[in-house]
């Protein structure tokens, strides 16, 4: 079958083929394509190395965790030639080698190349955009009203087609949401990389804001912005009343903007306003819905049987409850970040399982996982987090709370993950991930903690002293009575782990009971001075 790349305009009513998406996908290289371009498409599928899923007819396979330069990769793409798959997905530094092309004619299997510095989840979102609301051209005479309501993408390149130049539809944050895929139009840096990161680069907000284009575009004015690095943008604010849904942008291309340009900035941003409200209604409909279920059941302010029917599982499941927390001093940049990262755990909490639940409470991401494997909890976990911080460079924490065997239980469950989160706050070695099992004595030691902080009469008076002593005279008793404590009382083990020697640590020891009057032949005395100093190391 001839290759052919298929024109958004030409879709119609008929299947979805592979062309019209590349078409939408204007930060996708297609590498090669064996079979043409002419093939359905499904959906997209997220490839879990660990647990390979059943893939699909048609479906667009997303590699992720495969290295293109590994056996793995030819394994993927036999695979998912066997099944009938549309394409590949792979991320792909430069120009693909040989072998790979040879592995992919081989198995008859399209292979597109995604951006090293785009996310999975960036690309899982765009793929299911484009298929979802896959974009049309329509010509200049037709009426934009006749576009369907919620199709992004078809709207941007109606108002491309009638201003002249590129369109990209952005929500209050910047964030791009739609851009036009009509054939001719320049795409500047600045355009490439806000369609790639999917927002407007930091560094060009700060322009904007600098030269008060965001002040004069929510005060209701059509703005025109010239900078020496870009091409000129026109933009107008989208509306609900008082309220500010998003923007419109055109790029002026080698030729000006068209006159009626600014007349069909006004009516796109009359009917971009629907479009917005739909899309903000539904984009995130179900995760939401799940997300509220999830809630409700930690709050036991649902029913079992009501959160089993909406979560579409059975009660009597196994459940775990996973709790990721950004670890940043600064609120405002945390904020900034806590989406991105939930996008990214709900990437993969949904490769893990497809009826994964997530909600983001407070400071907190939670993540329901029916009938888990347990011994992949931990790698799960610890690819997130090692994800956050390779591709959108921030720490997250991670608390996994024990699996639980009935839906009633998830509440302790994830009681138990908020456990280990605070304990890892609190944990010197800086630990990122752990299991209720596996941070049980930490957990108990940080609820000690807690308690005795607001009963300062349960403390040790004779830790209080040498701590008092130590901080006045600059001496090293409270070391010297944990070192003695840890060792079980075996001096010469005791003495080489203060790194003194056995007479110099006799010596210390004889003067530290001396001052703090403390009975080292007392078992209780013993019991509270070593968990006091437990204590204290941990906060």
């Amino acid at each position: 079958m001839p290759t052919r790349t298929s024109n958004p305009a030409d879709t119609g009513n008929r299947a979805l083929r592979l062309g019209d998406v590349l078409a939408s996908l204007a930060v996708i290289d297609l590498v090669v394509a064996p079979r043409g371009l002419d093939i359905d498409v499904g959906q997209p599928l997220i490839h879990d190395p660990a647990a390979p899923p059943v893939i699909e007819s048609g479906a667009i396979v997303l590699g992720v965790g495969i290295d293109a330069a590994t056996d793995k990769a030819p394994e993927l793409l036999a695979r998912a030639g066997t099944a009938n798959a549309a394409a590949v997905m792979l991320k792909l530094d430069a120009e693909a080698s040989s072998a790979l092309r040879d592995a992919a004619q081989r198995a008859g299997i399209a292979v597109l190349a995604l951006p090293q510095a785009m996310t999975w989840s960036q690309a899982h979102s765009l793929v299911r955009t484009a298929i979802q609301q896959r974009p049309s051209a329509p010509d200049d005479e037709q009426d934009k009203a006749t576009i369907p309501l919620g199709d992004l993408f078809a709207l941007a390149n109606a108002v491309a087609a009638m201003a002249g130049g590129a369109v990209t539809i952005e929500d209050r944050q910047s964030r791009v949401l739609a851009y036009s895929t009509a054939e001719g139009h320049t795409i500047d840096e600045p355009r490439r990389e806000t369609i790639l990161g999917r927002r407007v680069p930091p560094e060009w907000l700060r322009r904007l804001e600098d030269a008060g284009v965001f002040r004069r575009l929510w005060a209701g004015e059509i703005v025109r912005y010239e900078d020496e690095n870009l091409q000129p943008r026109v933009a107008v604010a989208v509306r609900a009343g008082d309220t500010i849904l998003g923007s419109i942008w055109v790029a002026e291309g080698a030729t000006p903007l068209s006159v009626d340009a600014d007349e069909a900035l006004r009516e796109a941003a009359r009917i971009a306003a629907l479009h917005l409200i739909r899309h903000r209604a539904s984009g995130s409909l179900e995760r939401s819905t799940r997300g509220d279920l999830l809630r409700a059941l930690f709050d036991r302010s649902t029913s079992i049987d009501a959160a089993a029917y909406g979560l579409a599982v059975r009660p009597d499941e196994t459940f775990a409850v996973l709790a990721f927390e950004l670890v940043s001093s600064d609120e405002i940049e945390g904020a900034l970040h806590r989406e991105r990262v939930l996008d990214l755990v709900a990437l993969y909490g949904e490769a893990f399982r497809q009826r994964t639940a997530i909600v983001p409470i407070g400071r907190t991401m939670y993540v329901l996982l029916p009938s888990p494997v347990p011994d992949r909890l931990l790698p799960l976990a610890r690819d997130i987090v090692a994800r956050a911080r390779e591709s959108l460079g921030v720490r997250l924490r991670a608390g996994i709370g024990s699996v639980v065997r009935h839906l009633r239980d998830v509440p302790r469950a994830r009681t138990e993950a908020d456990q280990v989160l605070r304990a890892l706050a609190s944990e010197a070695t800086k630990v990122d991930v752990c299991d209720y099992e596996s941070a049980h004595e930490r957990v108990v030691l940080t609820e000690l903690r807690d308690f005795v902080s607001e009963r300062p009469h349960l403390r040790s008076r004779a830790v209080a002293d040498l701590t008092a002593h130590d901080a006045e005279h600059g001496t090293s008793y409270v070391a010297t009575l944990k070192a003695f404590l840890d060792a079980f009382g075996d001096i010469p083990r005791a003495a080489k782990a203060a790194n003194v020697h056995a007479n110099t640590f006799r010596y210390r020891l004889r003067r530290l009971v001396e001052i703090s009057r403390i009975n080292l032949h007392d078992p209780e005395e013993r019991l509270l001075a070593e968990m006091d100093l437990h204590l204290r190391g941990s906060e």
